[in-house]
């Protein structure tokens, strides 16, 4: 049995879909924003970060794009746009939503004045997708 091998050639790559929002984006993305925790009043008992990358998930889910691999959210969501694609009546529409989150690490003041250190999970959205 003999196996051969052949490298693909660097200029013939399929472009990944952005992870953030452009400008004129309308289809599902991730769009960036910063919350300054001075401006909504929690800078007396957070020490750190003084804010942080929230970010939030924005745009159309159209049949043909909420069933693609990469953007359905999950395997059901998939299924379900597959579902609608070929007429079968369902009342669930795709909505862009979060689909990798991580956590937000903050040092701030507890009711007694004591300085904590806590990790906050699924706080920062890094990715969006179709559900």
């Amino acid at each position: 049995l003999v196996a051969a091998a052949s490298l693909r050639d660097p200029e013939h790559r399929v472009a990944k879909r952005s992870l953030r929002c452009s400008r004129d984006s309308a289809l599902c993305c991730r769009r960036d924003h910063y919350v300054d925790f001075r401006a909504i009043g929690w800078n007396d008992w957070i020490i750190s970060p003084e804010g942080y990358q929230l970010n939030y998930c924005v745009g159309q889910c159209p049949l043909h794009v909420a069933g693609s691999p990469g953007m359905a959210s999950s395997f059901h969501s998939a299924v379900l746009s597959l579902v609608k694609a070929n007429n079968v009546r369902t009342a669930a529409h795709s909505c862009c939503v979060p689909t990798r989150r991580r956590p937000l690490s903050l040092l701030y003041f507890d009711r007694n004045s004591n300085i904590v250190k806590t990790d906050i999970p699924d706080m920062i959205v890094d990715a969006c997708g179709c559900s």
